[in-house]
């Protein structure tokens, strides 16, 4: 049989589905365009045929290669519905040949646009519904360092599944009007506020851009922007005098005291949960700037894999040494599982009597609900990441300093503490001078 280059080239994805399957991809490249800044841009289509080749590989072979694939010929193989990919690898191919032939005819550039709608064919769509696609998907998502975001994936497909019930409709027939229905459910029957339904509206969207691309949706209208109005998140942060309370308390257990020791080390370092439990000895380092010697920790953010630097004042360096070789795995600090850090944590400040009156806002669709909580019953191990941004713009450190200490990819995401700081103060000030 064999693909013309000319007309394309038919490939696997090297992601497979539950059933081990990898989708099949065709791929068309025609002359490049010179934009108006005069840069050369790629013409390219990349197709999701809809398509599925068994994946699995030959083995002793130097070239990757496929017992149901000919890379070289470009056709299925060995299995009951080779033949049907087959034929629909010739009838791409027929499209596409006839597409350029009239094109070059009519002495008319070739459209990409156009020939990735002349191609797109729905071939499983008819019997995969919403659930199952968004399922397959959950069991494919292993990005190093999310596994929060896949919890919270995994919690919205639950919600998805109790929404459609048992009869889940078709991933081809959803629309505007399943995700307006979608937020309604999550707004009234499982109460959600208006922040945790657009984090689930838009971990779906997600997913179903990949649905898009496939060519397995009949309309893209569910993938418009949802309005869902949503409150400010309420940032849980110590004070300068809570910070130092809590400092000079001394916790009656052992258990509590490494908790302190965690949590303060977070404070003066700015690091996320996942990064206080993963550095270890070779993340230390001592540097010489000018005859003066100071301390950096150096490591891949887990969240971002990317590499942080970050220097630790004194009493960071204090904690390091406190526990030094007396950890496993040559960690530096004492870290608990998530759960029990903030259990622990919470059960810290009330003995510190952090005990501050706080009102909490949460919006469910239009109603806006209020409740006051003390400080200790709603911090959290993040609430130490905020501590340092805080007191660190509060001690005169530069927005563009503190981003890059934060490791945030952009200014807007650290100036949202510049905001929380103005309202602070200014509510510092009016307190100060009410009579």
């Amino acid at each position: 049989m064999g693909v013309k280059r000319k007309y394309g080239r038919f490939y696997l994805d090297t992601k497979p589905d539950v059933q081990g399957c990898l989708p099949l991809i065709f791929e068309f490249t025609n002359r490049g365009l010179r934009d108006t800044d005069g840069k050369y841009k790629r013409n390219r289509l990349r197709h999701y045929t809809g398509m599925r080749v068994p994946g699995k590989k030959l083995a002793n072979r130097k070239v990757l290669n496929y017992a149901c694939w000919d890379t070289r010929q470009q056709t299925a193989r060995g299995y009951r519905g080779a033949d049907d990919v087959n034929a629909y690898i010739t009838t791409i191919i027929d499209k596409v040949s006839k597409y350029i032939r009239n094109k070059n005819e009519q002495f008319q550039p070739l459209d990409i646009a156009e020939l990735k709608k002349l191609i797109t064919v729905n071939h499983i769509t008819s019997h995969e519904s919403i659930v199952s696609f968004c399922e397959n998907y959950l069991l494919r998502y292993n990005k190093p360092g999310q596994e929060s975001t896949k919890k919270n994936i995994s919690t919205m497909v639950s919600s998805l599944k109790d929404f459609a019930d048992k009869r889940p409709p078709l991933l081809a027939n959803i629309n505007k009007d399943f995700m307006e229905s979608f937020v309604s459910y999550l707004t009234n029957v499982k109460k959600n506020n208006n922040t945790t339904v657009e984090k689930k509206i838009s971990m779906l969207q997600q997913i179903l851009r990949e649905a898009q691309e496939q060519g397995l949706l009949n309309t893209t209208t569910a993938l418009d922007e949802m309005k869902i109005k949503r409150s400010a998140t309420d940032i849980i942060f110590l004070k300068k005098r809570e910070l130092a309370s809590l400092e000079k308390h001394t916790p009656e257990t052992d258990r509590l005291v490494k908790l302190k020791d965690a949590f303060l080390f977070g404070c003066y370092t700015g690091l996320r949960y996942s990064d206080l439990q993963q550095v270890h000895q070779a993340h230390y380092h001592k540097k010489t700037d000018k005859g003066e010697q100071y301390h950096v920790l150096r490591f891949v953010i887990k969240k971002t894999r990317k590499t942080h630097e970050i220097a630790l004042p004194p009493k960071a360096v204090a904690i390091i040494d406190k526990y030094w070789d007396k950890q496993k795995f040559k960690k530096l600090l004492p870290v608990p599982t998530n759960q029990k850090f903030n259990d622990y944590l919470k059960e810290l400040c009330e003995n510190a009597k952090l005990n501050t009156e706080i009102e909490i806002t949460a919006q469910f669709g239009s109603e806006v609900q209020t409740e006051i909580k003390k400080k200790f019953e709603i911090i959290s191990c993040h609430s130490a990441r905020h501590t340092y941004a805080i007191l660190s713009l509060e001690n005169g450190m530069r927005p563009e300093v503190l981003q890059r200490n934060l490791g945030h990819s952009k200014l807007s995401q650290t100036m949202e503490y510049v905001t929380i700081l103005d309202n602070v103060r200014h509510f510092e000030t009016l307190k100060a001078f009410s009579a």
